[in-house]
């Protein structure tokens, strides 16, 4: 067939034998460039579907699952949160009798807070009223409140008294309630007139005024 073309065209055109192989050979690509993609495609035309239908349902269903995943609501077993305010089971008990351990049960107090409200307590000489929680220094608005909830102060409790007519300068210094210069005027009044008839007679000294003695008094006595 191709020395039937060949021919040909050396007749028709007058071709030589180099340019006729030349334009067979140009011929033979140009056919080929035409035919393959249309043999691709009528390749692809007739393949089976059956994988790609099969993909698509397996997409299908699963997105279908993880819809169904994300719109289920979830149960959440959580446990209960455990109220770390020890507080509240707490019978309550005497301010002037409790330990530092005691003390320690209510929450905001520590060991550190706990051993100043003794420390105070003592020097203090007892407390007779719960406004005095507050004066104990570092204890916040909150735990004065619950101080206040879950201690009581005996009726029947009588505070630790004060000679004024005995006690040192330094001594009567140690009490929360007075100064150590207030300590030194009383001993030094004391030396130059004699013992103190009574508590109130302190009111006779500058450094100690009404609003000091008033707070002193549950605290001081005057031996004769």
């Amino acid at each position: 067939m191709f020395s039937w073309i060949s021919a040909r065209l050396r007749e028709h055109f007058g071709f030589s034998k180099t340019e006729t192989n030349g334009t067979l050979v140009l011929l033979l690509l140009t056919s080929i460039c035409l035919l393959v993609p249309r043999g691709l495609q009528w390749h692809h035309s007739v393949q089976p579907k059956s994988s790609h239908d099969q993909n698509i349902a397996l997409l299908e269903r699963t997105l279908a699952l993880l819809e169904a995943q994300v719109q289920r609501p979830k149960h959440t077993h959580s446990k209960p949160k455990r109220n770390l305010d020890r507080s509240h089971v707490l019978q309550s008990f005497d301010i002037n009798t409790a330990s530092e351990a005691q003390l320690s049960t209510i929450k905001g107090i520590g060991q550190v807070l706990a051993s100043r409200i003794v420390k105070f307590r003592n020097k203090l000489g007892g407390f007779i009223g719960q406004a005095q929680y507050q004066e104990v220094y570092g204890l916040s608005p909150e735990v004065v409140a619950r101080l206040k909830k879950y201690t009581y102060i005996s009726a029947d409790f009588q505070a630790a008294g004060l000679d004024i007519n005995t006690a040192n300068a330094q001594k009567m210094a140690s009490h929360p309630y007075l100064t150590y210069q207030q300590a030194q005027s009383i001993t030094h009044y004391r030396t130059q007139h004699g013992p103190f008839p009574t508590v109130a007679a302190l009111g006779a000294l500058l450094l100690i005024d009404e609003a000091t003695l008033e707070k002193l008094n549950p605290y001081l006595y005057a031996s004769q």
